[in-house]
């Protein structure tokens, strides 16, 4: 059993025991419209950990984030998800069930990833969509987002590549795609080199903790 698959089978099942599905309630926070800037500025997305993600949340948006991403679902993504109005949230960790989606929904989630090669996506996008969350094909790198937008027609995806020059290659061949970048590395330079060609990055703590994000914010998205 693959690591991921592991946690899922002892997370997944303490998380639904504190589900109350019949209290799930669509999301008002439109993620799609949040970073869909059709590449005329980079909406940030700022990831968040379980440290202080209500302290996080409201400091990032003072500074303008479009919206927030965890990576797994639960009472630290709810804290964030509560912490503002209208600064939606994005589950990072891909879900794979329709309990997946309770979860993620329950916790406060706006938006989903799946990945893109589950064979269940278009099912589990359907699902997301039911309780008004965004659905967002989660691929590792350029050959994978291709397959994604050609055999399910996607527009829109988060593109993960070990460059800021691969996703700017991707974006170009595809531009009615709306896409969200997550570089790895994710320095300020990389996100630079994004303006312009994606609509959206996902931006790493390491980033938006240090001194000077509000400057680079105000930079990137004006």
């Amino acid at each position: 059993m693959a690591p991921i698959d592991a946690w899922r089978a002892v997370v997944y099942p303490r998380l639904m025991a504190n589900v109350d599905t019949g209290s799930i309630v669509p999301s008002t926070r439109d993620l799609f419209q949040a970073v869909s800037t059709r590449r005329k500025s980079l909406a940030l997305i700022a990831e968040l950990d379980g440290e202080r993600p209500a302290e996080d949340a409201a400091r990032l948006d003072a500074v303008g984030v479009a919206a927030f991403a965890m990576r797994e679902p639960g009472p630290a993504m709810a804290l964030a998800a509560r912490a503002t109005k209208s600064v939606p949230m994005l589950l990072l960790e891909p879900v794979t069930s329709v309990q997946a989606c309770q979860i993620a929904r329950y916790y406060g989630a706006d938006g989903v990833a799946i990945d893109a090669g589950d064979v269940e996506i278009k099912s589990l996008a359907d699902t997301a969509r039911s309780m008004r969350m965004q659905a967002f094909p989660l691929a590792n790198d350029a050959g994978a987002a291709a397959k994604v937008v050609t055999e399910i027609r996607a527009r829109a995806l988060i593109l993960r590549a070990g460059s800021a020059a691969e996703i700017v290659a991707f974006a170009r061949a595809t531009p009615g795609v709306t896409i969200l970048a997550a570089p790895t590395p994710c320095d300020a330079e990389a996100l630079r080199e994004l303006v312009g060609h994606v609509d959206a990055a996902l931006v790493p703590s390491s980033v938006h903790a240090a001194s000077g994000f509000a400057e680079l914010a105000g930079e990137l998205s004006p």
